[in-house]
């Protein structure tokens, strides 16, 4: 093998080497991304609001916690909770998680519900938002 040969098989392997640092790079960054913030949500208290004490109308909460930051507008009607409406969802939506998180707070009139398997985080930064809106609701 050639002086030549050799130097551009090196320059190659340099090439496939920067290659493959800069993809780690990208998937150590996603990862980081994608799971920041998580222990603190999973951890998160979701306070008890008694549903007998809340006024009639519409409210708004919101809760901020990274990629699962959301908003909520609930509506209380005749005493209560009649809709939620998601006006902002978390940054990677689980669809079929929120429909059933919103679906059990209105069937039990209560956020003391469990949490979806596999969407705990999910679950609990809706369930903030929810209870940030019916903070003031509550008489």
């Amino acid at each position: 093998m050639s002086f030549d040969e050799c130097r551009e098989k090196m320059r190659m392997w340099k090439v496939l080497l920067a290659i493959l640092g800069g993809f780690v790079v990208v998937m150590v960054g996603a990862g980081v991304f994608l799971m920041a913030g998580q222990s603190s949500i999973k951890s998160l208290q979701i306070r008890a609001v008694d549903f007998t004490r809340l006024r009639d109308g519409t409210y708004t909460g919101q809760f901020k916690g990274g990629r699962w930051s959301n908003t909520v507008r609930v509506t209380v009607s005749s005493g209560k909770v009649t809709d939620i409406d998601v006006l902002k969802e978390v940054r990677i939506p689980k669809t079929e998680v929120t429909e059933q998180v919103v679906r059990k707070i209105i069937e039990t009139q209560s956020l003391d519900v469990d949490t979806v398997s596999g969407a705990t985080i999910n679950t609990k930064a809706y369930l903030k938002a929810v209870e940030n809106a019916l903070t003031a609701a509550e008489q």
